[in-house]
């Protein structure tokens, strides 16, 4: 009997988990109310004092500070003829195994 298989008892239970979730996000969101002021601005305090530490706010002190400018450039300068060169080798040896 096809309600007896593992595809189908997999099947239910995926259905009923998701179906408890949705149900749970719609009750939690029908109880909660908005966030007050305080918690917005904590929040956007939050993530202002986190930006500074992420990668988009280096990059904004990247574009200010020269001496970080000139050590990219340089080191993107050594970088590519190094990528180049393991490529090449890279493809050397595997053409050189296939014979």
């Amino acid at each position: 009997m096809w309600m007896q298989k593992k595809w189908f008892k997999l099947l239910i239970w995926l259905i009923t988990t998701s179906f408890f979730f949705a149900f749970s996000a719609i009750v939690i969101s029908m109880l909660r109310f908005g966030p007050t002021e305080k918690e917005a601005m904590d929040f956007m305090g939050g993530m202002m004092k986190a930006m500074e530490t992420s990668l988009m706010g280096l990059s904004m002190q990247v574009k200010e500070d020269s001496n970080v400018q000139r050590l990219m450039f340089e080191s993107v300068q050594l970088t590519f003829p190094l990528l180049v060169i393991s490529i090449a080798g890279g493809v050397y040896v595997r053409c050189r195994r296939k014979v």
